[in-house]
């Protein structure tokens, strides 16, 4: 029987793309039945409650919008594992595989507690998911093996790993995972998104719309091409910010050079995407690789035919029913042209393509997610009765042989070494040295989130020497 759920999570809400968006949904719609808590990074370390009754537990962390480093010492470490040992989760979900969530598999792991961890990115491409966008540096053989040697072991800690799809479950398990695996999709607040009507396909003006970051996984400039090809009366939106800025300049001056319609809308609530969804013709991407896009399902759920290249989620929603999906090597004009067959049908058989959007989706509502969530705990929780308790220190050895470099696995060591069954020890750690050690591991698996950020933590770090 499940009653209380902790959440983990290295964003603040309202940041960190697709991946903080559902870790807080999915939090917020627990907390109307469960009892739960948001692990996630704040100002001091302690449990706060917001105006609705939603619970989180900050952890001591610098940074700002998408990027937060927990500056964790063993007396930090300690104040978390006091509130777990309060709490009593019978469950720890997470969504993201960095240190956090590493503190949360230790305890969760010497007090016999199952450990979910929902995988938003794809283990053998991890890198791809931004990294080499920001700097080339990590695109590295070297890099890479030590990122796939840190995921391993994090996926071996976890009890259930849910994949969002079959394609994500067939890489999970490519990549070596033999745990359990549940195959349960990102849940959308469907009833948001929905329109009252399709947009009127007669009108003059053609309205095409993409929802994202802006990036070179993304693809925008293919986007950008396509529009060269059809007439003067289609208008693209894309809607997001840029990973770096001089992708949005490079986007610009193609714009310009093309001379094509394109607005950039930059970042809108979920609220303002709605309605934008509710006037568009049609959803366009371009993408060359998504686990699981939340702007396709969103899409879908306004009744926004979408016109895609071949990924995991084009794949798997999009077809000649609610839009087009063509081979992910297909051409700008031929992109186009696929545009053109969806954006001039009659209105009679556009309406039938929206009709059938909302379709593929009706299932994905958040209030479904949450039943086979649940039930997936359970099923755990059951295997789990009656299991032998496992040593802190085996524990601590099975985990720590596979953190990748001496240094980081002493520094780690030392931060848990008061738990439970094994020696106690009073340890103040320099700033500095363990900010290092973090940062080679938050480098190996999430470099692109600190490396912007650096030189500002490099200055803080100083100050407090």
């Amino acid at each position: 029987m499940v009653d209380r759920i902790l959440f983990i999570s290295i964003f603040k809400e309202g940041y960190g793309g697709g991946e903080g968006r559902v870790a807080y949904e999915m939090a917020r719609w627990f907390s109307e039945r469960y009892d739960v808590v948001m692990l996630c990074p704040g100002k001091k370390t302690g449990l706060v409650e917001d105006e609705t009754g939603f619970k989180e537990f900050h952890v001591r962390s610098s940074g700002e919008k998408n990027v937060y480093l927990p500056l964790l010492n063993a007396i930090e470490v300690k104040r978390i594992y006091d509130f777990l040992g309060k709490f009593k989760p019978d469950v720890i979900h997470m969504h993201d595989p960095a240190l956090l969530d590493v503190i949360g598999q230790l305890w969760a792991r010497y007090s016999r507690v199952p450990v979910f961890y929902t995988a938003h990115i794809l283990p053998d491409r991890a890198l791809d998911f931004g990294a080499t966008e920001i700097s080339s540096l990590l695109n590295t053989p070297i890099n890479d093996g030590l990122v796939k040697r840190y995921l391993r072991n994090f996926y071996q800690q976890c009890d259930a790993v849910i994949g969002l799809n079959q394609i994500t479950a067939t890489k999970i398990r490519k990549f070596g995972y033999r745990g359990r695996i549940f195959q349960i999709p990102n849940g959308r607040d469907l009833a948001l998104y929905k329109s009252e009507d399709c947009p009127d396909i007669s009108s003059e003006e053609k309205r095409l719309t993409f929802v994202g970051s802006l990036g070179k996984r993304k693809n925008q400039e293919f986007l950008i091409e396509a529009m060269s090809y059809l007439p003067e009366n289609y208008h693209l939106q894309l809607v997001g910010v840029p990973l770096d800025a001089s992708y949005q300049k490079a986007l610009e001056k193609q714009v310009k050079k093309l001379k094509v319609k394109v607005s950039f809308l930059g970042q809108l609530s979920q609220q303002e995407v709605a309605k934008v969804l509710a006037d568009t013709h049609a959803f366009v991407s371009a993408s060359r690789m998504e686990v699981q896009s939340l702007a396709i399902i969103e899409a879908l759920a306004s009744g926004s035919p979408v016109v895609g290249l071949g990924n995991e989620t084009v794949d798997e929603l999009v077809d000649e029913s609610n839009g087009a999906r063509l081979p992910n090597d297909a051409s700008a004009r031929e992109f186009a042209a696929a545009v053109s067959s969806v954006c001039e049908r009659p209105p009679a058989e556009y309406k039938k393509l929206c009709q059938n959007a909302y379709s593929r989706v009706s299932a994905l509502d958040w209030s479904c997610v949450m039943k086979k969530t649940i039930q997936s705990y359970e099923t755990v929780l059951a295997l789990q009765l009656g299991k032998a308790s496992i040593s802190a220190i085996k524990i601590y050895r099975q985990f720590i042989a596979h953190v990748p470099g001496r240094r980081l696995r002493n520094e780690i060591v030392k931060l848990v070494a008061h738990l439970p069954g094994l020696p106690e020890k009073r340890l103040t750690l320099p700033i500095k040295a363990l900010s290092i050690a973090m940062l080679n591991m938050s480098v190996s698996v999430f470099g692109y989130y600190l490396l912007k950020f650096w030189m500002g933590l490099k200055r803080l770090f100083t100050k407090k020497q």
